[in-house]
Parts: structure tokens; sequence; C-alpha cells
């Protein structure tokens, strides 16, 4: 995948140091009021999710799939029982665009950053393009810092909606390497809504030295302002699930 992913923007592999995947099953109840994330009669929704960061001097690139499926269906639309959704996360290294070393005490480097996301629901598409920024933050091991111009096209009951906002999108995560637990998260703030994702995560074991971790995500999604639909503009879920993760 990481292959796939370098040839299909053109980069060369020799620049990237460090690349690390997963695959996660995740199970949990989603009874909101949601259409993208709940489920119909609020029952368990299990999501497969494969994840790829590859990372170097020239930036990185960040890939994840989810897979979904609800017995009952989708909130709204209960015949359609499985869905996906995916990101393209590619960043572009300005030390390494300049040939200089930007970083300081607070920054490690900074990037032109870009994303591509899509969603098998409402053939959902939308284009991100901004600046980020990896940042020292005391009592995290990552911490990164993105701002984005976002622009979504989909379609809601054959009727097609365009809308451009902002998205401020903070990437964290922490390891206490002697208790064998991490945390990690993401916080996405849009002129529109809020989602955040965080994982707690224990090392069960390894197998040939890739890790098996188990543990859970709680995921937070609210919207505070809605221009597809006016007839319920306040959507908001919070659902906790447990997940295992494969890591290699």
């Amino acid at each position: 995948m990481k292959k796939i992913i370098a040839l299909t923007l053109g980069i060369n592999l020799s620049l990237f140091a460090f690349s690390s995947t997963s695959l996660s099953v995740l199970n949990g109840k989603f009874d909101g009021n949601s259409a993208v994330y709940d489920t119909n009669e609020g029952k368990n929704k299990t999501t497969v999710t494969f994840e790829t960061l590859t990372k170097g001097k020239m930036g990185d690139v960040f890939f994840f799939a989810d897979y979904a499926q609800a017995s009952s269906g989708q909130l709204y639309n209960k015949d359609n029982k499985s869905w996906i959704y995916a990101e393209l996360a590619p960043r572009l290294s300005l030390s390494y665009l300049t040939d200089k070393d930007l970083s300081n005490s607070f920054v490690k480097d900074y990037f032109i950053a870009s994303q591509y996301n899509y969603g098998s629901n409402s053939d959902f598409k939308a284009g991100l393009l901004g600046v980020g920024a990896d940042l020292n933050v005391p009592g995290f091991d990552f911490f990164q810092a993105n701002l984005y111009y976002r622009n979504v096209d989909l379609t809601i009951k054959a009727k097609d909606y365009d809308r451009n906002t902002y998205q401020v999108t903070t990437v964290y995560g922490k390891k206490f390497k002697d208790y064998g637990i991490s945390f990690k998260g993401f916080v996405d703030l849009t002129g529109y809504n809020l989602g955040t994702q965080n994982q707690l995560l224990y090392d069960l074991f390894e197998i040939e030295g890739k890790a098996v971790q188990v543990g859970v995500e709680h995921l937070y999604y609210y919207e505070f302002k809605n221009d597809f639909t006016s007839s319920n503009p306040h959507v908001k879920t919070s659902a906790l699930q447990a997940m295992i993760k494969f890591s290699w």
C-alpha cells in the first residue's frame, strides 16, 4: 500500500525513513442522530480500519480507510448496511523544499498540507489544502497542527451540495512504555462541526515483533451549523467502541 500511495503521488520512497501500518477492528453502539455515524435503532456497528503512515525528510503521507457494517442499517437509510470512508493526507516539508532547517525549540518543521476525503455515503468528497506544523508540546510524543481551506461536494436525495469552509486539525499521541499503554487521537474543527476520536490502548502481546493492542476508542461529533438540511441542524453523536489493533 505504501508503494501504491507513493507512486500515485510521484514520491521518491528513498526520502522516507519511517513507516507504520495497522489494521483495527472496532465495535460499539451508535445511538445519536448523525446520518454519517449512527445506526438504525441505535444498534451496534463494526468498523474495520486500515491505517498507514510514511514519514521522512520530504514530509509524510497518512492514509486510512474505514469499512463499516451495521446489521440494522444506517440511521435514515436502514437498507444501507455497509459503507466506506477514506482519507489521504500528504504533507510536504518546507525544510526539505527550502533546503533550510526551519526548526526551533517549539516547531520541528512546517509543511504544505493537503487531504482528499471520500465517503461512499452521499457520494461525499472533500479536498483540503493548507499549512501545517509538527510541534514540540510537553507531555506528548508527537503533536501536529494543520490549518486547511476545505471544499466539500456531496449529494443528498439527488440534490448536489457544495460547501467551502476552514478546517483546523490537531493530531497527538503519547506512549507510556513502562506500562504498555498508549494514547492518541485527533480533533477536527470546521466552520460547521467538531469531530474528535481518541484511543486508549494496552499492549497485549507481540507476534514476531508486531504489536497486538486492545482498548477503547471514543468518537464525538457535533454539528453547530448545517446548510445541507434544515430538519435537524444540531446533529450529535458520542460513541465508545471496544477495539483490537494489529500494527507492523
